[in-house]
């Protein structure tokens, strides 16, 4: 995002505004959206940037899909009439559809249109506010400054993007003065050691990641949103922040969305907490009892509540997690046996091949969200029981009231009506509690300011993009 533009661009405050585009316009129904293009954008080899270059790219992401840029485009029509007008054209509202404009990057329809396998296409002609300059495979991208950038010439004429894929190496490299920002995510252990350098600077602000315990509602009793309620009220996640990520988080909402999200509906609140004789009273009165007598209650047909609590190996944050909250139910007569598995294996049984039509194979998982799911508030892929819509529900939630609720989000016309839409869907996902949002954590990145001290942290993202290096 660099080397190529955005017809929008989202500011600090998570607002998508004109960026290549000069000018948006939407119709009443959503379904037109009229697009006026600057003209005084060029490539950088120096060729102008027209309409058609927006018409390319968009038909380009069609017939070559890509799984980030593509789906927004699915029954998009897209008309460029003259050189600085484009007309998309949509079979239904779609409320985000600004915020896939500020994301979907524009490629030269000059050079692109010459690719035999745009799979594989080497060319990297953006109209960004800085151009490829060099590449070593494996050691560093080098890009240069496009003095002729529409935005203003950035502030840093040079970018060494050294490739460096251990963090510990990372931050050893920062400390040392070969590198002056680590991209790799600061651990919440060294925040401290770090803040009392005065060469070195911690920056952060909320995340939009998501981390959250999962429960296969195909399996008993997590099919029963009493007991997923019980949980959840067991758990405390304000000391779960603090012993694992040392208080650099913010606690999860019962209705999944972020508090510093646009579309957080406030009256949702928190977990309702229980205490430990609390939660065991509600256990014994939905009939989960101790049968014989081994500490471990059973189902009514006598099977014990012993389960696996899947989560990935490699990762300390989540491995801590899981046994956090093997603890914390143990009281209440449920035993979580912890099972760290390769990432790709956890993938699979989780979301096999991606596909939630094809189910899932696990009692309770730690799992996650990256930001593009919160910053589209993507309600519709975590919730809606048809496989095909709710691509992203891999707990088997079903509430045919909801579905009704998910799909009319997803056709609002204007963000009023969306947000309110939003807020109800929260207070019902609150309630039947699908999953438990456990905390976002927090985006933390070390810099060093002398090299350079204009980073502005984008809500959600971080510090490393556009605006960073624009004046």
């Amino acid at each position: 995002m660099l080397v190529y533009d955005t017809l929008m661009l989202v500011d600090l405050d998570g607002v998508p505004r004109p960026w290549l585009a000069k000018s948006v316009e939407v119709s009443s129904d959503g379904l037109i959206w009229t697009i006026t293009v600057r003209p005084d954008v060029r490539w950088h080899d120096g060729q102008p940037f027209t309409a058609a270059d927006v018409k390319f790219s968009f038909e380009l992401y069609q017939r070559v899909p890509h799984p980030r840029f593509s789906a927004p485009l699915r029954d998009v029509a897209v008309e460029a009439p003259d050189d600085r007008t484009v007309v998309l054209i949509l079979s239904k509202p779609n409320p985000t559809f600004d915020l896939a404009l500020a994301d979907i990057p524009i490629v030269p329809k000059h050079l692109w249109e010459e690719a035999q396998d745009p799979r594989t296409f080497g060319n990297a002609v953006g109209t960004g506010p800085y151009y490829l300059a060099q590449v070593v495979p494996d050691q560093f991208y080098r890009l240069e400054a496009n003095p002729y950038y529409f935005a203003g010439k950035p502030s840093v004429s040079t970018l060494i993007l050294d490739i460096v894929p251990d963090a510990m190496t990372a931050f050893s490299a920062l400390l040392a003065g070969q590198i002056d920002v680590a991209a790799h995510l600061l651990p919440p252990e060294l925040v401290a050691q770090l803040q009392t350098r005065s060469d070195v600077r911690v920056m952060g602000g909320p995340g939009f990641a998501s981390f959250l315990l999962l429960f296969n509602h195909g399996r008993p009793p997590f099919d029963d949103p009493r007991v997923r309620r019980i949980l959840a009220g067991a758990l405390d996640l304000e000391d779960l922040v603090n012993t694992v990520l040392l208080g650099y988080a913010t606690v999860g909402s019962p209705g999944f969305i972020h508090p510093n999200s646009p579309w957080y509906n406030p009256g949702v609140g928190a977990y309702p907490t229980l205490s430990v004789d609390e939660a065991n009273r509600a256990l014994e009165e939905l009939g989960y009892r101790d049968l014989d007598g081994d500490g471990i209650r059973d189902l009514p047909d006598g099977r014990p509540l012993r389960f696996e609590l899947l989560t990935r190996s490699g990762d300390p944050i989540r491995i801590r997690t899981a046994e956090l909250i093997a603890q914390a139910v143990r009281p209440l007569g449920i035993s979580l046996e912890v099972r760290a598995l390769e990432a790709g294996t956890v993938d699979q049984w989780v979301w096999p091949d991606f596909n939630t039509c094809k189910g899932r194979n696990y009692d309770l998982a730690i799992w996650g969200w990256s930001a593009p799911v919160m910053t589209k508030a993507d309600v519709l892929g975590l919730f809606h029981s048809d496989c095909e819509l709710g691509r992203l529900n891999v707990v088997g939630y079903a509430n045919p009231a909801l579905d009704q609720l998910l799909e009319a989000q997803a056709r609002a016309v204007s963000h009023a009506e969306r947000r309110q839409l939003l807020w109800a869907i929260q207070e019902i996902v609150a309630q039947d509690v699908p999953f438990v949002t456990l905390f976002y954590p927090d985006l933390l990145f070390a810099v060093r300011p002398a090299a350079h001290d204009r980073w502005v942290f984008l809500r959600g993202e971080g510090i490393i993009h556009k605006l960073s290096f624009l004046k």
